[in-house]
C-alpha cells in the first residue's frame, strides 16, 4: 500500500537532493508523487543528465533524473525533541513523589513521636503501679490475718509462735521470743509479730547470732502487785426514829 503525502510529510523530511546525496538503497519517490515510491539502485552509466534506476514498491522499475527524485530522510533530528520533553516529564513526576514521600514520611515521624510520649506515659504508670502492687503484696506477705488488727494480744503472737516451734515470753524490759537454746529480746511485742507474720522468712534473720542472748541472761517479769482492798467503813444502825421525813422536815421545831 502506497502511503498519502499527508503521511509522508508527519513522518518524514524530505528534500531535493544532489548528485552527491544519493546512495544506492535509499528510499525516495518520483515526481513528485508518493506513488512512485521506491528504492534507489544505481545509476545509470553514460547518461546525462545522469539517470538513477528505482525500484518501485508497486512493482517493476523507473528511472528519473535528479530533478524528479526526492529523497524520504527519517525524521531522526525530531525525534531528540519529544525524548528531552519525556524526560522532563519522568523527572516532574520523580519530583512530586518524591515530595510526597518526604510529607509521609514527616507525618509518620510526627505520629513516632508522640507514640513514644504515649509509651513513655505508660511505662511511668507502670512503674507507679507496681510499686504500689509490690507495697499491697509485702503488707499482706507480713500479716496472715489481713483485716486491720487494732491491738495485738500475747495469745495471738503466742499462737503464731508456737506454728513456727517458737515460744514467746514477758521479761523484764520487753518480750522474749525463744526457740530451743536460742533467744532474742523485743522491746515491743509487734516487733515479733512483723518478723514471723511473714509468709516466707529465714530463721538467721529472725534469730541472728549477733542478737542472741544467754539462756541463764532472761529475767522473769516482776510479780505484779495486788491491788490493796480500801477499808471497809462501817456506818452505825440507824433508827426509824432518826430518819427525818419530807414532812417532819417542813415542820418547825415544837409543833
Amino acid at each position: 500500500m502506497i502511503d498519502s503525502p499527508t503521511n509522508i510529510n508527519q513522518t518524514h523530511i524530505s528534500r531535493q537532493p544532489s548528485q552527491q546525496n544519493l546512495k544506492p538503497g535509499q528510499r525516495v519517490y518520483l515526481y513528485g508523487d508518493t506513488r512512485y515510491m521506491g528504492t534507489l539502485i544505481h545509476a545509470l552509466e553514460k547518461t546525462y543528465p545522469v539517470r538513477w534506476t528505482v525500484e518501485l514498491d508497486r512493482g517493476g522499475y523507473d528511472s528519473a533524473t535528479i530533478e524528479h527524485i526526492t529523497i524520504i530522510e527519517p525524521a531522526e533530528v525530531l525525534d531528540s525533541e519529544p525524548l528531552v520533553e519525556v524526560e522532563d516529564n519522568i523527572i516532574s513526576q520523580l519530583e512530586k513523589e518524591i515530595l510526597i514521600l518526604r510529607k509521609t514520611i514527616k507525618h509518620k515521624e510526627e505520629e513516632n513521636q508522640i507514640i513514644r510520649q504515649q509509651n513513655r506515659e505508660l511505662e511511668q504508670e507502670n512503674h507507679r503501679l507496681t510499686e504500689e502492687l509490690t507495697e499491697a503484696k509485702n503488707i499482706i506477705r507480713r500479716a496472715r490475718d489481713i483485716s486491720p488488727v487494732m491491738r495485738l494480744s500475747l495469745k495471738r503472737v503466742k499462737r503464731l509462735a508456737h506454728h513456727a516451734c517458737m515460744d514467746v515470753q514477758r521479761t523484764v524490759g520487753g518480750w522474749i521470743l525463744r526457740m530451743g537454746s536460742a533467744a532474742r529480746k523485743f522491746r515491743r511485742l509487734a516487733d515479733i509479730w512483723d518478723l514471723i507474720s511473714q509468709d516466707d522468712w529465714n530463721l538467721s534473720d529472725v534469730l541472728p547470732d549477733d542478737k542472741l542472748i544467754p539462756i541463764d541472761q532472761i529475767q522473769p517479769p516482776p510479780p505484779r502487785k495486788r491491788p490493796t482492798p480500801h477499808d471497809k467503813q462501817i456506818y452505825p444502825m440507824i433508827t426509824p426514829r432518826e430518819v427525818i421525813t419530807p414532812r417532819n422536815r417542813s415542820l418547825a421545831k415544837g409543833c
